[in-house]
């Protein structure tokens, strides 16, 4: 054999390999946790969600159908770190999740802060080491989690969803609910309870869509997302599903 035959060899299984990643598949499975207004599985408006919006209108730009399967955040990440979905809908960067995620162009902004009935009276709550002894309650597998591990928070409760947290602070069974403001305000509207509890921002930073690192194409599928994310951004189609859960 030539060795002009060997190397025809070479660069056709190596365009056979660099074509399939770049065509990738023609639909992706995303793993959401339910996280209302960005993520929502039945929602009374029927709105999935602006989060899941973006992501259905990069991909569909892209030629991709988007599948979203629902489940509590902790599996969401297994899923994802072992390859098992194509990636997670959205969540913020934590150099733990950098070791099996890829992470998109900033998929928008989030404000995380304490949680607190007003009737308490609490003030001047700007950092996690305001808790003090107090006890806090928390999502478990939500990187904030790792505020309080730093600031050596002691009295922390694990919670598994929105609606428990919520459900601790009003009977007195936490001081504080540390999470996100917008699902937080979510739920609190729909109960008409927005009065009875103050928010104490502590931080407010940029969150990504995140793919896994350990499925074929998804360095290529990435590319592809912050191709149609930009594009989306310039042509003001984010702006109009942003607008529509406001």
């Amino acid at each position: 054999m030539s060795i002009w035959r060997i190397m025809s060899g070479v660069l056709f299984f190596s365009w056979l390999e660099i074509s399939g990643a770049a065509s990738a598949s023609d639909s992706v499975v995303f793993a959401c946790n339910e996280f209302p207004p960005y993520k929502m599985e039945n929602s009374d408006s029927g709105l999935p969600g602006f989060d899941v919006e973006f992501l259905e209108e990069v991909f569909k730009r892209a030629g991709i159908s988007v599948q979203i399967e629902y489940m509590p955040w902790e599996r969401a990440l297994y899923e994802a770190r072992y390859g098992r979905v194509d990636g997670v809908c959205s969540c913020s960067s934590t150099l733990e999740r950098e070791k099996y995620l890829y992470f998109s162009d900033p998929l928008g902004k989030a404000s995380s802060g304490l949680f607190s009935l007003s009737e308490k009276g609490f003030t001047n709550l700007t950092r996690v080491e305001d808790i003090g002894d107090k006890k806090v309650g928390v999502i478990k597998g939500y990187n904030i989690v790792e505020n309080l591990h730093a600031a050596k928070i002691k009295n922390i409760v694990e919670l598994t969803n929105e609606s428990q947290g919520l459900e601790m602070l009003f009977r007195g069974r936490i001081d504080f609910y540390y999470s996100y403001d917008a699902p937080t305000l979510f739920y609190l509207k729909n109960r008409n309870q927005s009065d009875m509890v103050t928010y104490h921002e502590i931080s407010y930073g940029d969150y990504y869509s995140c793919l896994s690192k350990n499925l074929d194409g998804s360095e290529v599928l990435l590319k592809k997302f912050n191709t149609g994310l930009r594009q989306i951004k310039k042509d003001g189609t984010y702006d109009k599903i942003l607008a529509r859960y406001r």
